[in-house]
């Protein structure tokens, strides 16, 4: 694993941790990458630190990252000597975190220009996991309709309540997309970091559960993280959409995450909540019509 320098890093003293930590882990960034470090470096709220990890690229991503790391000392960039797999790539962007505020970016998505600073004004007052608005778009970064824009992703109150309420959210509905918003440090604590590396593709969702039993996710408001569609497929290799094995597999691991009142409420719960598992799957059947 190597790390870009300036080439003034020998004489000059260590950098004064940042209000915030950005990790960015990417493996072949292709077109999107530079839309993405720019959207970041051009955030109004200016004092953070950006640890890019590159799971051993074979696009352009290397030269990408060493060019922009030349021209912006906030810029961390590392390069692994070989592929360490996605998960423990966003662990490796946390652990080389500075900051008392931390979040992870995807490599395609964007932001607002007043996101970080919005976001940051927000946790410092609550104390909570701050996310805006979503907007989705298309692979080519079109808006396109979708029942997650706009929508506030905010799970507040209570300890047990924020928890039940999360489990019980489609995820259609975005509840996954926190994972990309602004976290104090002490929220990312070792249960939430070993849920996210245990549970496999439900990972992100189980980590934000965990988050819950200290913080709560609010929305801190309008501004907007633009979050890319899947490259379009042909509709004959689309599967249908129906109830799968993985959302009631999911619901049982987050009922089996709590106390013995919060299990008993999750099983009552579950004919209501399958309906609205239904409903999320019909409203994404209508989009692909």
């Amino acid at each position: 694993m190597t790390e870009a320098t300036r080439p003034d890093a020998a004489t000059s003293e260590p950098p004064a941790a940042p209000a915030v930590s950005i990790g960015m882990p990417v493996y072949n960034g292709g077109p999107h990458l530079e839309q993405a470090l720019r959207s970041i470096l051009a955030q109004d709220f200016p004092d953070f630190e950006l640890i890019v990890s590159d799971n051993a690229s074979t696009d352009g991503t290397e030269a990408l990252c060493r060019a922009f790391a030349a021209a912006d000392p906030r810029i961390r960039y590392f390069r692994q000597d070989a592929n360490i797999g996605a998960l423990p790539n966003f662990l490796f962007v946390w652990e080389k975190a500075r900051a008392p505020l931390f979040r992870w970016a995807a490599h395609d998505d964007w932001l607002d220009a007043d996101w970080l600073g919005t976001m940051v004004r927000h946790v410092r007052r609550t104390g909570a996991i701050a996310f805006g608005h979503l907007q989705m778009v298309t692979w080519d970064g079109a808006p396109m309709k979708h029942h997650a824009n706009g929508h506030p992703i905010r799970f507040t109150g209570p300890v047990w309540w924020r928890r039940f309420v999360y489990a019980t959210e489609p995820g259609y509905l975005g509840k996954a997309n926190p994972i990309y918003g602004l976290f104090p440090r002490e929220a990312l604590r070792a249960e939430a970091l070993h849920a996210f590396m245990t549970f496999g593709a439900p990972g992100d969702v189980m980590m934000l559960h965990e988050c819950l039993a200290t913080r709560a996710i609010d929305c801190a408001g309008p501004s907007r993280l633009y979050k890319r569609d899947r490259p379009p497929v042909p509709r004959s290799a689309t599967p249908p959409v129906r109830t799968t094995l993985a959302e009631a597999t999911m619901y049982e691991q987050f009922a089996g995450a709590g106390s013995r009142l919060e299990r008993l409420a999750f099983r009552l719960a579950w004919p209501i909540t399958a309906l609205r598992f239904a409903w999320t799957r019909r409203l994404k059947r209508r989009r692909r019509t």
